[in-house]
C-alpha cells in the first residue's frame, strides 16, 4: 500500500498542511519599541485576524513622544497577504483613523506601507517594511515640523496564533 493510503474501506488519511503567515482564522500580536533622533521614543502593538487567507482585519495603537510632544494613533488596518511562504511573506497594509497630539488640535490619518515578514519560527517573525500616514485636515497638521505626512521605515515583532 503506498505511503499515506488509507486501507480498504477507510477515508483517505490527509497529510498534515503547514501553516503559513495569514491563514484563515489565524491571528496576531504586534510589539514594536524603539527610539530615532527624529521621532524619539516610539512603541506599540496591534492585533489583527485573518478573516479570508490572505486577507486581516485589525487595529494598531502607536505613541510617540518627542521635543516634550506626544503623538498617538488609533487606527483600523487591512492586510492583503499576497505572496505566503514558510520563511517570508509580502504584506501590503492601508490604515486610518484617529490621530492625537498632546497641547493641540487632534486630527485623522490615513496611508499604508509594504514589508515583508521573515518568519524565525512557526507564528513568530520580524517584520520589516516603509510606510506613510497623511495627516488631515490641513488645519491639524499644517504647523507640524514634519508637515502633514509622516514616513520611514519601521521593525517590528509578530507573534501569530
Amino acid at each position: 500500500m503506498p505511503p499515506g493510503a488509507a486501507p480498504p474501506g477507510e477515508p483517505p488519511q490527509s497529510e498534515p498542511t503547514e501553516r503559513r503567515y495569514g491563514d484563515r482564522d489565524t491571528s496576531e500580536l504586534a510589539l514594536g519599541l524603539g527610539y530615532t533622533q527624529q521621532s524619539g521614543f516610539v512603541g506599540g502593538a496591534g492585533y489583527r485576524r485573518f478573516v479570508l487567507d490572505g486577507v486581516g482585519l485589525g487595529a494598531e495603537s502607536t505613541v510617540q513622544s518627542h521635543d516634550g510632544r506626544t503623538l498617538g494613533f488609533l487606527l483600523g488596518s487591512l492586510r492583503l497577504v499576497p505572496l505566503r511562504h514558510r520563511v517570508a511573506a509580502l504584506v501590503l497594509t492601508g490604515r486610518s483613523g484617529r490621530v492625537f497630539l498632546s497641547d493641540h488640535d487632534d486630527g485623522w490619518g490615513a496611508g499604508g506601507g509594504a514589508g515583508v515578514i521573515f518568519l524565525l519560527a512557526p507564528g513568530i517573525g520580524v517584520e520589516i517594511s516603509y510606510a506613510i500616514l497623511w495627516l488631515f485636515p490641513q488645519h491639524f497638521c499644517a504647523d507640524l515640523s514634519g508637515g502633514c505626512s509622516i514616513r520611514g521605515p519601521d521593525i517590528g515583532l509578530r507573534v501569530g496564533f
